[in-house]
């Protein structure tokens, strides 16, 4: 059964890997607060996976920053609860108020997540849910998202 679930990671690694956008390079911030030894694996698919693209910078915690990240500002910050059925896609303003490089990206990544969690999980950004308007907001007010515009 773990031999079919991590051959289902591996194709899931290929398919995100093959994902693009034209631009450079998005920050992202994985706040990863999931307990289960599958979760992890999906979400260092997932890493992976971006970083190969050469579309992403990542960065990672465990805890919710509750100030400035050394690494950042990010263009956006994932955060993955414990269980549940949804990732939350932070971003910096509404999805169509991005620029279309950064809308490219929010694309890409939100159907990496789909694809690495294989239907367990539904990536929602702030258009697709308020509590991600919420998380949103707090980011940018701690300086972890970046500002549009710089």
């Amino acid at each position: 059964m773990l031999a079919r679930k991590t051959g289902a990671l591996l194709v899931a690694l290929l398919a995100v890997a093959t994902v693009a956008w034209a631009g450079p390079a998005a920050k992202l911030l994985i706040v990863d607060r999931t307990q289960t030894f599958m979760e992890s694996m999906q979400l260092e698919v997932l890493a992976r996976a971006l970083l190969a693209s050469g579309e992403f910078e990542i960065a990672a915690t465990t805890e919710v920053p509750s100030g400035s990240h050394p690494r950042g500002p990010f263009q956006f910050v994932v955060i993955v609860p414990q269980g549940g059925k949804w990732v939350w896609v932070c971003t910096p303003a509404f999805p169509s108020q991005l620029s279309p490089e950064l809308q490219g990206a929010l694309g890409a990544l939100k159907g990496a997540i789909d694809r690495v969690f294989q239907g367990r999980r539904q990536a929602l950004d702030p258009a697709d849910d308020l509590y991600v308007v919420g998380w949103s907001a707090y980011f940018l007010k701690i300086g972890v998202l970046e500002r549009l515009g710089g």
